[in-house]
């Protein structure tokens, strides 16, 4: 029962890195119904600049968030300002394809640019807590492990006060809701549409920070990291942020249970299997996606 539990806190430490990757990806497709596969690229790239940022000026990563988040958020602003605005102009089935084909170029581009800067070798950041662990009740808990889902739970209840409290949240629900009648109400759907993006880039850095000093990052594990976070998304309707997290909760359950009860090398297969359950067999995500949006998450 002690190894049980231990597999299972495992699996909820890693399952709150897939719920941070899978809100991201939630909050863009709910308002804007945007795929956006590039969204694990982000996530490198935050990992990239969490390590430059260690490696040069020994800030830890937990603090380097204060730096890191807001210079993603307006990244995302910008970027979306350059390439994703102008496919709010096609119709919701025109824009999940443009949006698929649009990101996944710029996951390519990305990748290369990582390459560029910080060559194909795998980068970690080694803090003075690195391999500390919180033992209860005999289940050790690594310190780093549990730093990251605290941070997630915060990021999650600030994210729901934020779209449940405030007018901009508010107004986002809305827009994800119904364009036209967030329009017809005085909404400005366009500075919505880029605050739900910028935002999504902010959790995508969020995700970069978490994972930076727990493993390695590589230049070609945005796009693994994008289809985890797809998977959690999917298995939720890829609408609401709440069953986001979720996901990614039981999708890092899964794989750890995988992992420990029968064998490593199933670990990473399991979110192509989920990934299969879900188009095929239940078909709860992209393909029944319906036009009736009340439940929308965001």
């Amino acid at each position: 029962m002690r190894h049980f539990a231990q597999i299972l806190s495992y699996g909820l430490l890693n399952g709150a890195l897939y719920g941070l990757v899978a809100l991201g990806l939630s909050l863009v497709f709910g308002v804007m119904n945007y795929l956006m596969v590039a969204h694990g690229a982000l996530i490198m790239l935050a990992a990239y600049v969490t390590f430059w940022a260690f490696f040069y000026t020994h800030l830890d990563p937990f603090i380097a968030l204060i730096i890191v988040v807001p210079i993603f958020f307006v990244g995302g602003w910008i970027l979306f300002k350059i390439l994703f605005q102008s496919l709010m102009k096609y119709s919701e089935g025109e824009k999940i394809k443009n949006s698929l084909l649009l990101s996944f170029g710029l996951l390519l581009i990305l990748s290369n640019m990582a390459v560029l800067f910080w060559t194909a070798d795998e980068r970690a950041i080694t803090t003075q807590y690195s391999g500390k662990v919180i033992e209860i009740s005999g289940v050790r808990l690594p310190f780093i492990g549990m730093g990251g889902l605290v941070l997630a739970i915060v990021v999650i209840i600030a994210l729901h006060f934020f779209l449940t409290r405030t007018y901009f949240g508010k107004a986002i629900r809305a827009v994800s809701l119904d364009h036209e009648a967030a329009t017809l109400m005085g909404i400005n759907v366009n500075n919505m549409t880029v605050l739900a993006f910028a935002l999504s880039a902010g959790m995508g850095a969020l995700g970069g920070i978490v994972i930076t000093p727990k493993t390695f990052m590589s230049y070609d594990a945005g796009a693994f990291l994008g289809l985890k976070g797809f998977v959690a998304a999917a298995a939720g309707g890829l609408e609401n942020e709440t069953s986001a997290v979720v996901g990614g909760l039981v999708l890092g359950l899964l794989e750890t249970l995988a992992a420990g009860l029968l064998s490593s090398g199933y670990k990473d297969a399991i979110a192509f299997i989920v990934l299969f359950f879900i188009l095929f067999i239940q078909a709860s995500g992209v393909l029944r996606r319906g036009s009736a949006r009340d439940t929308a998450g965001v």
